[in-house]
């Protein structure tokens, strides 16, 4: 059983859902905070993200996705910031997908190699534009949930970096951040 905070109603509130853990990786580069996304094998950009492993707790599975999927290393929270529905494909049944629950959490990237899963295309993108990449190819009720993860990273980062990286307070209003709720 993935290991939640004792504050976390999510895992009430998704009961019964596939549960898996996604690293949202981050870096701020000169004046530019920025996302890595991945491809997933029907070509959707995503974060890097996986099941969680029984003896990892979440974070610590989000972190081995980003590895795994877009050769980054770096420091990851150890609690969510998000979480958002999305789909994945059904191995062995054709086209049909189930629907499952991501935990997000936040991933510095101190830097990067060749992924492991070589098919994955790491890239990297401004808030925007990430945005825009995770929209594509998506349900309307999933591309705004995984897009507004994006919108959810740049406000944490804007409260918790700011004072050491002034250069979000240009991204987080390029981002046009809409706060959670």
């Amino acid at each position: 059983m993935p290991r939640f905070s004792r504050r976390s109603p999510e895992k009430e509130l998704y009961a019964g859902l596939a549960l898996q853990a996604a690293a949202i990786c981050y870096r701020v580069r000169g004046a530019e905070l920025e996302f890595l996304l991945v491809k997933t094998s029907s070509g959707k950009w995503t974060f890097p993200k996986g099941r969680i492993e029984p003896a990892l707790t979440a974070s610590e599975s989000a972190s081995r996705e980003a590895w795994e999927e877009a050769g980054a290393r770096g420091k990851i929270e150890r609690e969510h910031f998000a979480v958002y529905l999305d789909t994945k494909r059904t191995i062995g049944h054709g086209s049909s997908t189930r629907e499952i629950m991501i935990a997000a959490f936040l991933f510095e990237v101190h830097n990067t190699t060749e992924p492991e899963e070589r098919h994955r295309n790491p890239t990297w993108f401004a808030p925007e534009k990430a945005r825009m990449k995770l929209q594509e190819s998506r349900a309307p009720r999933y591309a705004l949930q995984i897009s507004s993860v994006v919108d959810a990273a740049v406000e944490c980062l804007f409260h918790k970096k700011m004072p050491q990286f002034p250069a979000l307070v240009s991204s987080s209003r390029r981002a046009r951040i809409a706060p959670l709720r």
